[in-house]
C-alpha cells in the first residue's frame, strides 16, 4: 500500500510539473493520467480489502476460535459487538461457517452510585463509580426485499446483454419475457408489484427492451399505465440499446467538441446516416438542443425512399414535437452533398457497412467531426479508429469511434440499472440518459486530490 500511494502521488507531481510547463508533452500527460487512474484505482481496491473482507475474516475467526476453545458439547452462545457497517460482511461469514445469527440493537444508559451529582471537586470519584448497562434488544426481523428485475422483450429471444448488465448492477434475480405485448404487460405488472406488497414493490425494476422501438414504447406505456400507489417501481425503456447509445454518442460529441475548443454542439448542424432506432432518437436529442438536424436514409434498394426519409422526419415532429430535415442519400455524391452542409457527421448505419469511403472525405471542404458507431468491420467510416478521440483522420476532419461512444454507453446503461435499483426517478428514457451520461464524462480524475484546508482564528493582541 505504501509503495503504490508513493507511486501515486509521484504521478501526481509529474502530472502537475508537465502542467506548469508552458509546451508539455501531451501526450506523455495522457499517458501519466491513464496511469495514475490505474494505480489510484489499485489502492482503493487494496483500502476497500483492509476495511471489509479482510477485517471481517479476522473478527469471524476470533469469535470461532474463541467458540473452540470452549470445551462444552453445548450450545454456544456468543454475543458481539460490532461496528454497523460490518454488521452484514460478519454475518455472512458466520452464516457460511453453519452458525445461527441474530441480530440486535442495543439500548445503553449511564448509571451511578451517587444519589446526586457530584462537585467538581468529585468528579474523578464519581466518573470512577460510574457504569454503562448494556441489554441487546432483539427486534422483529426486518430483511430487504431482494432487488428484482423483470426484463420485457418484444423481440423472440431476450437479449443476453442487457440480463448480463443487470446482473452486474447488482440485481437479486432478473425475470426475462419474450414476445411479450402490450397486453401481455400489463398482467405480468400486476402480478409482479402485487406480489411483493408495497416495500417490495419499490425494490422491482421493470426494463423494457427489443429491436422495434415503436413495439417497446407501446409496452412501456402499458406497464406504466398499469402502476398506482403505494405499487409503483421504477421502468427504464432501452430498445436494443438505442436510447442509451443514442444519448452516450450525442453526450461524447458535445463534450468532444468543448474538451477541443472546436464550439458548441448546439450551434452545429449535424447530419445522422441512418434511420434505425439510434439514428432517429440521435436526431430527436440534437433537435431538442436547438441542432440544425438532417437525418439520411441510405438504402439504395429502397424504391420508396424519398417517402421514407420524408416520413421519418414526420414521424419525429408527431411523436417528439422536433423538426428535423428527412432526405434520401443511396449515392456517393448524395452523401458527399450532406457531408459538406453539415459540421458534425454521426454514422448509425447497419453493423458491417462503410458508409463514408476516403474519396468521399477527400471531397469535405470544410472542417467536420465524424462519429461512427459501428464496431463491427467495415466500420462505419473508412480511416476511422475503433478507440479514436478527436484523432484527426484527415486534414480538418476529427474522429470519434465507436469503443469512444460504447465505453460510455455501457457506464451509462449501468449507472441508469444502478439508479432505477437504489429507488432514483420512476421512468428513464432517452430523455433521463442524455443528463446523466453528461453527469458520467463530467467526473474528476483522482477526488482523492480534493482537500479542504482548516485552520484556527488567531487572536491579535495590542
Amino acid at each position: 500500500m505504501d509503495k503504490k500511494t508513493e507511486l501515486r502521488n509521484g504521478i501526481i507531481k509529474a502530472i502537475d510539473n508537465l502542467s506548469a510547463k508552458e509546451k508539455g508533452d501531451a501526450t506523455e500527460k495522457e499517458y501519466l493520467i491513464a496511469y495514475g487512474q490505474s494505480v489510484q484505482s489499485e489502492i482503493e481496491e487494496q483500502e476497500r480489502e483492509i476495511s471489509f473482507p479482510i477485517r471481517e475474516s479476522w473478527i469471524v475467526m476470533g469469535i470461532l476460535n474463541h467458540a473452540g476453545e470452549i470445551n462444552t458439547k453445548e450450545e454456544i452462545t456468543c454475543l458481539h459487538i460490532c461496528s454497523p457497517e460490518h454488521v452484514t460482511g460478519v454475518r455472512q461469514l458466520l452464516e457460511s461457517a453453519r452458525a445461527k445469527v441474530e441480530v440486535a440493537k442495543l439500548s445503553k444508559k449511564v448509571v451511578t452510585t451517587s444519589a446526586e451529582i457530584p462537585s467538581a471537586h468529585e468528579m474523578e470519584n464519581w466518573l470512577q463509580s460510574m457504569q454503562i448497562q448494556v441489554k441487546p434488544i432483539m427486534a422483529k426481523a426486518s430483511e430487504t426485499p431482494p432487488f428484482l428485475l423483470f426484463y420485457l422483450d418484444t423481440d423472440s429471444k431476450a437479449s443476453p446483454f442487457d440480463i448480463c448488465m443487470a446482473y452486474d448492477a447488482g440485481y437479486n434475480a432478473v425475470i426475462p419475457y419474450e414476445n411479450v405485448t402490450p397486453e401481455e404487460s400489463k398482467t405480468i405488472t400486476l402480478d409482479a408489484l402485487l406480489s411483493r406488497g408495497p416495500k417490495g414493490a419499490k425494490n422491482t425494476v421493470f426494463l423494457i427492451g427489443g429491436k422495434n422501438a415503436e413495439k417497446a414504447e407501446e409496452v412501456f406505456e402499458a406497464v406504466k399505465a398499469s402502476m398506482f400507489p403505494p405499487f409503483k417501481g421504477s421502468i427504464i425503456v432501452d430498445p436494443a440499446g438505442a436510447y442509451t447509445t443514442a444519448a452516450a454518442m450525442v453526450a461524447k460529441t458535445e463534450n468532444a467538441l468543448l474538451a477541443s475548443k472546436l464550439g458548441q454542439l448546439n450551434e452545429k448542424t449535424c447530419a445522422i446516416l441512418g434511420t434505425g432506432a439510434v439514428g432517429q432518437i440521435a436526431a430527436v436529442l440534437l433537435a431538442k438542443m436547438g441542432c440544425n438536424v438532417i437525418i439520411a436514409s441510405l438504402n439504395p434498394k429502397r424504391t420508396d425512399g424519398k417517402e421514407h426519409a420524408e416520413g421519418i422526419a414526420k414521424t419525429l415532429a408527431k411523436d417528439h414535437g422536433v423538426q428535423v430535415q428527412g432526405i434520401f442519400a443511396p449515392t456517393a455524391a448524395d452523401k458527399i452533398e450532406i457531408l459538406n452542409k453539415a459540421e458534425v457527421i454521426m454514422c448509425a448505419g447497419i453493423r458491417g457497412v462503410t458508409i463514408i469511403d476516403k474519396e468521399m472525405l477527400n471531397a469535405v471542404k470544410n472542417m467536420k467531426v465524424i462519429v461512427d458507431i459501428n464496431a463491427v468491420p467495415p466500420l462505419g467510416a473508412e480511416g476511422i479508429e475503433l478507440k479514436d478521440d478527436m484523432r484527426e483522420m484527415a486534414p480538418g476532419i476529427f474522429a470519434i469511434g465507436a469503443l469512444a461512444v460504447g465505453e460510455l454507453k455501457h457506464k451509462l446503461e449501468k449507472e441508469i440499472l444502478r439508479e432505477a435499483r437504489s429507488g432514483g426517478k420512476e421512468l428513464y428514457n432517452y430523455n433521463t440518459a442524455l443528463p446523466l451520461a453528461r453527469k458520467l464524462l463530467q467526473k474528476d480524475l483522482f477526488p482523492s486530490k480534493l482537500t479542504l484546508n482548516l485552520a484556527y482564528a488567531t487572536s491579535k493582541t495590542k
